[in-house]
């Protein structure tokens, strides 16, 4: 088995970092996770040091930054940051601002596939199995994304965005004991905008299809709504309201 890596992938604007914030302090826990002892302060210098690179003798100000983050294999025995291996990659941003879009996403569930429930299940890592099925089940059925399943069978996420359901004018997302990537839009939605009284609870497929509303987030691409699951249909009024409070927050 490949040793596990890591990955994260930033949105890059006039050469700094969005929710800088949360992309540092989730490698820094990921990082310990994998036996790699750092803090916040290391590797925000190193990410600085990749991004004056890129920025600087590439001359670029936006972009998609997809770092992964692999132990040297020599080196496992000595778990120290230097030892690690940063593989860079870019792509244009398609807009320096968080977007609402008015075409919904179309969701379907990914069948018979289940994500497990382990020590690395919130890490975004290396081993994408199950997403790449889920964004291969997509694509072949013309839908969007497609929502992943714990091994108990409740919502995890999806193959790139982690999800909320709105109910009753209630906004709720899958609890990391249930398998979703800690995403980092995710986290700052949680913490940022306590008006919403958003609740961290499991959501059954059931409970997803009795939703009135569905949406799903990730840091570069923000807050997206979903216009449906197979043939239910959503509307977007609590969505769009959040959406337009996330998006003024970085005006700020």
């Amino acid at each position: 088995m490949q040793p596990i890596g890591l990955i994260e992938t930033i949105k890059v604007v006039n050469g700094k970092l969005v929710l800088k914030e949360g992309h540092v302090q989730r490698l820094c826990n990921s990082l310990k996770l994998l036996n790699v002892p750092t803090n916040p302060y290391q590797i925000e210098d190193r990410i600085a040091r990749l991004l004056k690179y890129e920025c600087i003798e590439k001359q670029l100000k936006n972009f998609r930054l997809r770092m992964e983050i692999q132990k040297n294999r020599a080196h496992n025995y000595m778990p120290d940051i230097a030892t690690l291996k940063w593989n860079c990659t870019l792509k244009p941003l398609e807009e320096t601002t968080f977007v609402w879009k008015e075409d919904g996403l179309k969701l379907t569930l990914l069948p018979k596939q289940f994500k497990m429930i382990d020590a690395f299940a919130n890490l975004k890592h290396t081993d994408r199995t199950i997403y790449d099925a889920a964004a291969a089940y997509a694509r072949s059925n013309r839908f969007d994304d497609a929502i992943v399943l714990n091994e108990n069978k409740v919502v995890a996420d999806t193959s790139i965005y982690n999800i909320f359901m709105v109910k009753d004018d209630k906004i709720f997302t899958p609890p990391l004991q249930d398998a979703p990537v800690s995403g980092v839009c995710r986290a700052y939605i949680l913490s940022k905008f306590p008006e919403y009284a958003i609740e961290e609870k499991s959501i059954t497929v059931s409970e997803l299809y009795q939703a009135d509303e569905l949406f799903v987030t990730n840091a570069v691409r923000g807050i997206r709504w979903v216009s449906s699951l197979d043939e239910k249909i959503f509307n977007h009024r609590v969505t769009k309201k959040l959406f337009e409070s996330f998006s003024q927050s970085f005006s700020k």
